[in-house]
Parts: C-alpha cells; sequence; structure tokens
C-alpha cells in the first residue's frame, strides 16, 4: 500500500494529442484553481506566474511539443488533501510555460 505523502504520476505518452487537449479542457471546467506559470531563465531560474493570461492563452502553448502530465497529489501542502493536478509543460526555448 502506498504512503499518503507518496504521488502517483500517470503515463499519457500513448494518449493522442486531440484526447490530451480535451482532458485538459474538461479539467479546467470543474478545476477549483488554475494557474500560468513560466521559466524565463534571462530573467530568473524559478518559475513565475504570469498574471492576466486566459486559459485560451495558455492553451496556445500546447504545442507539439509539449508534454501534459496528470498526476495524483496526495496530502500535498498547502491542500494538505488528495487532488488531480493536470497540466502540461510548452517545452519551448528560450521561454517554457507550465500550466
Amino acid at each position: 500500500m502506498a504512503r499518503p505523502d507518496q504521488h502517483i504520476f500517470y503515463d499519457t505518452i500513448k494518449v493522442s494529442r486531440a484526447e490530451q487537449e480535451r482532458l485538459l479542457r474538461k479539467a479546467h471546467s470543474i478545476c477549483s484553481e488554475w494557474w500560468l506559470d513560466k521559466l524565463d531563465c534571462s530573467e530568473s531560474y524559478m518559475r513565475q506566474k504570469v498574471e492576466g493570461a486566459s486559459f485560451e492563452e495558455a492553451m496556445g502553448y500546447f504545442g507539439e511539443r509539449a508534454l501534459m502530465n496528470v498526476i495524483h497529489r496526495r496530502a500535498f501542502i498547502p491542500l494538505d488533501e488528495p487532488h488531480l493536478e493536470v497540466g502540461f509543460r510548452s517545452m519551448e526555448s528560450p521561454v517554457d510555460y507550465f500550466l
């Protein structure tokens, strides 16, 4: 049995791009919170929150190279209760975006 502090990472590599996009949109429609971060190493080596971006703007970064992630978080601070994290990393350079 898994410890409560372990997270489960789901493999999404075999899910079609269209289905990944559908899942991201469904997750957004039922989520309690979402945000877009960027990693621009010319500014900082830490991800920075992108303020004021719409979900459609964020989805614009979900290109062919993007990697989708689905993680079942267990007792993850600050929520301290199990939840599902669904998002992607754009894998673009020089600025990498994270939903």
